[in-house]
């Protein structure tokens, strides 16, 4: 199990599975976040570091937009005084303030990830829904609860616009992710729109080290 020191905010800390990395880093402001994501891509995608998951926060309120949005379209959405962001994967607009945030970066291929990406949300995201059950009565989403987007995708907010594997409390949006790409690597950067206690956060990392292991 990770060392229960990753409870207190504003600590990095780094545990090893047999093949996985699981890091939980200090709140950060938006772009360190981006870049942080983007070096562990990089060096996983050459094979220079192990696959790695990562928990983060961040250090002001932050409207983080997906790699295909256009700053000019979204600008109006920022609140007045919150930092933007643009992430290198794709999806919508989200808001960031108390919730948390993970990312997983992987080479194509590498377990116990599915190597088809359209399984790849319905693993991650199992593994999310089972963790929090003592404290978050969660649903994946199917088609069914899938809602309309807007007519432009570039204005699109993620949170407001369930897809399948999203998982639901009630009718409710509470996790969310997108993918991006670099050679064999993949990154996933997903989002828990709950202010998650430490014994909460704790249980995720050590499901997911169980799983990587399993």
């Amino acid at each position: 199990m990770m060392d229960s020191r990753l409870r207190h905010a504003g600590m990095t800390a780094t545990t090893l599975t047999r093949r996985w990395r699981i890091v939980m880093t200090p709140p950060m402001a938006g772009a360190e976040n981006m870049a942080y994501d983007l070096a562990t891509l990089d060096k996983v995608a050459r094979g220079e570091d192990s696959p790695t998951l990562r928990f983060f926060r961040w250090s002001r309120p932050t409207l983080s937009y997906g790699r295909l949005q256009r700053w000019d379209c979204i600008r109006g959405l920022v609140p007045r005084g919150w930092d933007a962001v643009q992430r290198p994967t794709g999806g919508g607009v989200v808001f960031h303030d108390q919730d948390c945030c993970f990312s997983l970066a992987w080479k194509n291929g590498e377990a116990p990830l599915p190597r088809k990406i359209k399984d790849v949300y319905p693993w991650i995201h199992g593994v999310v829904q089972k963790a929090l059950a003592p404290w978050l009565t969660l649903q994946l989403a199917t088609c069914r609860d899938c809602r309309t987007p807007p007519p432009s995708f570039q204005e699109r907010q993620c949170f407001e616009t369930p897809v399948a594997f999203d998982l639901l409390k009630g009718t409710k949006k509470i996790v969310g992710g997108a993918l991006g790409r670099q050679r064999e690597g993949f990154l996933y950067q997903g989002t828990i729109h709950e202010k998650l206690g430490g014994a909460a956060l704790q249980t995720l990392a050590d499901a997911f080290e169980r799983g990587f292991d399993g």
